[in-house]
């Protein structure tokens, strides 16, 4: 059951590894396509406004030219209409309307008899209006028209199309583009199908000239509105409106890329956790059954004192030898017993492997010590207490003998004074503590001394640099004046050349030990190993 608990979670999590920075990428575009959507709407609206503004301003200018025209019609009238007329591409047509508010001239000539257009009455300057019913040609069309001083009227008749054009953009199926009055929502010139208003949700000055609008309208669809007023004619204004579907088209189309993307990278990871769990969980249960069947054996690595060259003590490493000879290397299985719990099992079963092999030998030289690495999970608890007392109790073996080694990072993780008492009860028995891999954390100097030590450890990488160009190399001095300063003995790991021991033993490090003395070696052969040399 925890298991597949375990392989649930673990699913779970690599799905949303995957999932989580592409959701948060659309998240991101999609705010980006909203923007840049309206960005789009608003540059429409203005660009419409002054496409619009700009026609009207060459009307107006046109029907100004053509104020000195008089009402009787003449060919030089006409002339004068029509030359204006095709000028301006927006005009269509040209009339002159008396006084009395007849048609009576036109760029097409005279009009007999004379019309009664039907436009409201006369108003000083310039106006647009419609669309109107023109019944001379039996069509519909705006007109911009100016009256003249003597009463008169001249007007240009606009054909819709040609602002229809200035409004032309694509907005989608439910978009549109309108010229509106907005004092009573009159209309124009309009492309697309433009729907009532049903309501407004919110309304806002952009801070450029322009309005944008959220509405809500009857054909039951919400739309963002840009108003943007004509330049030279208030209360004209120029609206270009977009549907939702328009303005997430884009995000739309890059949310479906981006989570067909993370959906492969979910696959991918999920199938990649699946096999590192399965394998994973594998390797726990071999290890459990190893454990069961005394699957593992013990390494030494004898530690030499500097000072006399004597092997005063050995530290304990214990290996994973799998049926067949095949052996597991320790960075593999030794974190997955700390994960899983089987590091206090298997530290046990070390413990009573070493009272076996090594009781004989301890009893022999109560000067000769044996050190056991200790995970920092053996610090959150005091087990480790009850299991030494357990297998040393009643043997040979005193505690002054064995040596426990704890790593800076445990130290480090070590909040809440578990650790410190654990530390001080061991040494309270005469067992002695050492920290191991010092310098590959983060640990001050006020804070090691903090906890009850007698060795400190020196790093095989600072180690390897002796001798060398490396930055390190001079990191290892400095640890030694520490490890002077707090009163604590020195061992250097991964010692493999002349040199280095040389350089240590000048520098005044107590112990020694690597390849350059010994491998790791059996029970048996460490056994040789202290006949050969004399001890």
């Amino acid at each position: 059951m925890r298991r597949k608990l375990t392989i649930l979670l673990a699913i779970l999590v690599a799905a949303l590894a995957g999932l989580l920075p592409v959701g948060y990428a659309i998240y991101l575009a999609y705010n980006t396509t909203i923007e840049n959507a309206e960005d789009n709407l608003r540059a429409i609206a203005q660009g419409i406004a002054t496409d619009t503004s700009d026609l009207l301003t060459d009307i107006d200018q046109g029907l100004i030219a053509l104020s000195s025209l008089g009402n009787q019609c003449t060919p030089e009238d006409v002339t004068a209409m029509n030359t204006m007329a095709y000028d301006i591409p927006g005009i269509s047509d040209i009339g002159l309307i008396r006084p009395d508010r007849k048609l009576f001239c036109s760029s097409w000539g005279t009009v007999s008899p004379p019309v009664t257009p039907e436009l409201p009455p006369p108003a000083g300057g310039f106006r647009l209006l419609g669309p109107l019913e023109i019944r001379v040609m039996d069509r519909y069309g705006l007109v911009a028209i100016r009256q003249r001083e003597d009463g008169s009227e001249i007007g240009a008749l606009i054909h819709p199309t040609v602002l229809i054009g200035t409004l032309g953009a694509d907005l989608g199926e439910q978009g549109f583009a309108v010229l509106i009055r907005r004092v009573d929502g009159h209309l124009y010139a309009w492309e697309g199908n433009v729907p009532g208003m049903e309501m407004v949700e919110s309304e806002s000055e952009v801070g450029d000239g322009s309005t944008q609008l959220r509405a809500l309208f009857k054909d039951g669809i919400e739309r963002t509105l840009f108003a943007v007023e004509l330049d030279g004619y208030p209360g004209i204004y120029s609206i270009a409106a977009a549907a939702d579907a328009w303005i997430l088209h884009d995000w739309v189309r890059m949310a479906f890329m981006l989570g067909a993307i993370g959906a492969g990278t979910s696959v991918l990871l999920v199938f990649l956790v699946i096999v590192i769990l399965l394998r994973r969980l594998s390797l726990q249960g071999e290890l459990e059954r190893s454990l069961q069947r005394d699957e593992f054996e013990i390494n030494y690595q004898p530690v030499i004192e500097l000072a006399t060259g004597r092997c005063t003590g050995a530290e304990a490493f214990i290996s994973w030898v799998q049926p067949g000879g095949k052996r597991v290397r320790p960075d593999l299985f030794i974190p997955l017993a700390e994960d899983t719990g089987l590091i206090e099992p298997m530290t046990e079963w070390l413990m009573k492997q070493i009272r076996i092999e090594m009781e004989g030998l301890l009893r022999r030289d109560r000067s000769f010590h044996i050190a056991i690495n200790l995970s920092p999970c053996h610090f959150e608890s005091e087990k480790i207490l009850n299991t030494s007392s357990r297998v040393f109790g009643s043997s040979a073996i005193m505690p002054e003998q064995i040596i426990y080694e704890i790593t800076e990072r445990g130290l480090i993780r070590e909040d809440d004074g578990v650790a410190r008492s654990v530390m001080t009860k061991l040494r309270e028995r005469n067992s002695e503590i050492a920290l191991d891999d010092f310098g590959t954390g983060y640990s001050s100097l006020s804070y090691i001394s903090s906890f009850p030590l007698d060795y400190l450890k020196i790093d095989k990488q600072f180690v390897d640099a002796i001798g060398t160009d490396s930055p390190m190399a001079g990191l290892v001095e400095s640890i030694i004046d520490m490890a002077k300063r707090l009163d604590l003995r020195t061992i250097a790991e991964g010692v493999e050349r002349l040199e280095q021991v040389e350089y240590l033993r000048d520098k005044g490090v107590d112990y020694v030990q690597g390849w350059y003395y010994s491998k790791a070696l059996t029970a048996g052969e460490l056994d040789e190993f202290l006949q050969g040399s004399g001890v």
